[in-house]
């Protein structure tokens, strides 16, 4: 293996036009591979993003600190900062340097993938090797998912992601890499990641977490591949949530209900309040008995609603 893998770079990279698809054992090795280049040292970049969706373009400086984390602003956004802990995102305000708010980080350009759902990963997806690129395709669907662009180390340099049909949605590139950069922009957010950092970890430590089930009957039917990765607790605005986190080791989606009635209702009929499809990115939400639910995720609208149909029937109460 040792030698083959070398060699299936070799060949990819010095004859243009040939492709690989990768054995199991092959596609964990290149995976890793990918991840430790990727995330071998401290570095500040820029990234464009080309949203093909929304027809946009934007630029992302971007800051990694081995053993703390990322944070990262689009360029011209003056006021807040971005950073990742474990599976969340949180907006710094940078005069302030509070948390303004935490997200459910569903997807993340600057990480390939994630090590801890390699397993899922290589059971749901085939992994094809072209030219300076890595295609994963998905086996339930037949289509190219994502597509990981190497650098000369190996490293991730950029990534397209598509939507679950098959449509193009975006492409990630790293313009620059800084391995010890010295300007004061990294030097500020060097302190603020250090600060958050430890802070979050000690918060994640107490963090209410459901150990494997879920408290109550979730939906009964979740797409081919996909499974409950975390279940935990969390407040926003004095309210509380259930979060159920599904992946298949590439794309997620998060199943939200509240943890009480938010208003007094006669009727456990459910209502649906709205279905809104973004890109790749489909988002509804519902109402029963005055319980109310959110499903977000990359997914086809048809398959969320389904999702959100079973989790109705099926679950939705305590």
């Amino acid at each position: 293996m040792r030698v083959l893998l070398p060699l299936v770079f070799f060949l990819v990279f010095v004859f243009p036009g040939f492709a690989q698809v990768l054995s199991p054992e092959e596609a964990r090795s290149v995976v890793e591979r990918v991840l430790e280049a990727s995330l071998a040292g401290d570095y500040w970049g820029v990234w464009r993003l080309k949203d093909f969706a929304k027809g946009e373009e934007r630029f992302v400086e971007v800051l990694f600190l081995k053993g703390m984390g990322f944070a990262w602003k689009t360029l011209g956004e003056e006021e807040v900062v971005h950073m990742r802990f474990g599976h969340s995102r949180y907006v710094v305000n940078l005069k302030s340097g509070e948390v303004e708010s935490v997200y459910p980080l569903l997807d993340f350009p600057f990480v390939p993938f994630e090590r801890e759902d390699l397993p899922l990963l290589l059971e749901n997806y085939v992994f094809e090797l072209r030219e300076d690129e890595l295609a994963l395709i998905s086996r339930w669907t037949g289509k190219v998912a994502r597509s990981i662009i190497f650098g000369d180390g190996g490293e991730m340099i950029g990534q397209r992601t598509y939507a679950p049909w098959g449509e193009p949605l975006a492409e990630w590139r790293m313009l620059y890499r800084d391995a010890s950069p010295d300007f004061p922009w990294v030097a500020q957010m060097t302190r603020l990641l250090e600060l958050w950092s430890a802070r979050v970890l000690g918060a994640e430590a107490s963090r209410r977490r459901f150990p494997g089930t879920s408290p109550f009957a979730l939906s009964g039917f979740v797409p081919l591949g996909f499974r409950l990765r975390r279940a935990y607790l969390l407040q926003d605005g004095g309210k509380k949530f259930y979060g159920f986190v599904y992946s298949d080791g590439l794309r997620s989606f998060i199943l939200f209900q509240s943890a009480y009635p938010f208003r007094i209702s006669a009727s456990s009929a459910p209502r649906y309040l709205q279905l809104v499809q973004e890109g790749g990115m489909v988002r509804v939400t519902a109402e029963k008995g005055g319980f109310y639910f959110l499903l977000i995720g990359e997914l086809d609208p048809r398959v969320g609603q389904e999702i959100m149909e079973s989790f109705l029937q099926e679950g939705g109460r305590e």
